[in-house]
């Protein structure tokens, strides 16, 4: 009888709760020569549709990539051995959550054996659906050999919900670059 209390209770709150999960993931060519790659330079993306955080990624992938990595940024006229550029965008999802209360029919309703109706535990049940925005954060990091000019390296994280507070997002950015940047160079199986 407790069952069906405990499990609606779960459920709602299992609902309210806040998205915020992040997805990580890397790729990268096989044939690429990592270890042979210690200069970068940064080179703009006409992908991205906010330059607001151009000032959150670019000071945690140099952060990662030179005292991490051991690599050196450099100028063009330095030739770079990899080019790094990063995409990011946003886009607007609705959310429905539904919640409520009720057990339907049992023993006493609609089917059921006994009195049919109202009683026992059958009855009417009272649910509601509510529409909730957020907003979806999608950063690709590239990293381009600058000799073949082809990707050698890309690495994206996707926020399930970007927060509205400016502290917040510089946080979530570097989680995601150093999420990401965990993955380079990749670990060559032989």
């Amino acid at each position: 009888m407790y069952v069906g209390l405990v499990l609606a209770v779960c459920t709602l709150l299992l609902c309210s709760l806040p998205l915020a999960a992040q997805q990580v993931r890397a790729n990268w060519s096989m044939n690429a020569p990592f270890a042979q790659y210690k200069t970068y330079e940064w080179v703009s993306s006409e992908a991205t549709n906010h330059p607001f955080y151009r000032q959150y990624v670019g000071v945690y992938v140099n952060y990662a990539l030179t005292k991490k990595k051991g690599m050196q940024q450099v100028s063009a006229s330095q030739n770079p051995d990899l080019y790094v550029t990063y995409h990011f965008s946003t886009r607007d999802v609705m959310d429905m959550e539904t919640y409520g209360y009720g057990f339907g029919s049992g023993w006493g309703g609609w089917g059921g054996w006994g009195w049919g109706g109202w009683g026992g535990w059958g009855g009417p049940s009272y649910y509601q659906t509510q529409m909730r925005p957020r907003v979806m954060g999608y950063l690709t990091l590239d990293i381009i050999d600058a000799h073949t000019r082809k990707i050698v390296w890309r690495g994206e994280a996707i926020q399930d919900n970007v927060t509205k507070s400016g502290n917040a997002e510089e946080k979530q950015v570097a989680h995601s670059v150093y999420k990401m940047l965990d993955r380079y160079p990749p670990k060559m199986k032989h």
